[in-house]
């Protein structure tokens, strides 16, 4: 089977140019869709991709600039709202980011400190167990002290 012909670069570009202006974001597909359907073959993906990715750097996005809303009010008084609209919509993101970046941050620590009192854990165990041994222990070596007492006391007082 045969190779379709290639088409030239400057063909392909000028089919993005003009599916810009018909869609606001042309993907890949629908650009591959089109050259099938004009073309008769959908041309390689990679190809494809890059001369987009190229057209897309090249030439931004054209957007329409918003019409002025007739409020009445001088065009530089609505470019001063906007401008104060930004700037309180940017102090709104600050905080936001701000936030979450300090409940994070103590989200980290308690993790940290989880992970320590885990790694802790089995070594606190163990010297508890120790411990309680010991007392057990102690506690043996106390009544047997109290017999051995209890005991002397006893003979103490017979041979009185």
């Amino acid at each position: 089977m045969a190779r379709p012909p290639r088409l030239p670069d400057a063909t392909i570009l000028a089919l993005i140019a003009e599916l810009r202006g018909q869609h606001a974001a042309l993907t890949g597909t629908h650009l591959r869709e089109e050259l099938a359907r004009r073309h008769g073959f959908r041309g390689g993906v990679s190809r494809v991709y890059r001369l987009l990715r190229q057209a897309t750097t090249a030439s931004p996005p054209h957007w329409p600039t918003p019409e002025p809303v007739a409020t009445g009010e001088p065009p530089h008084a609505a470019l001063a709202a906007a401008l104060e609209r930004a700037r309180l919509a940017e102090h709104r993101e600050e905080a936001h980011q701000a936030r979450w970046a300090r409940e994070i941050h103590e989200l980290r620590e308690q993790v940290r400190t989880l992970s320590d009192a885990a790694r802790r854990a089995p070594r606190l165990e163990a010297e508890l167990q120790d411990r309680s041994r010991e007392l057990a222990a102690a506690y043996r070596r106390i009544s047997d002290l109290e017999a051995q007492l209890g005991e002397t006391e006893g003979l103490n007082t017979l041979t009185r």
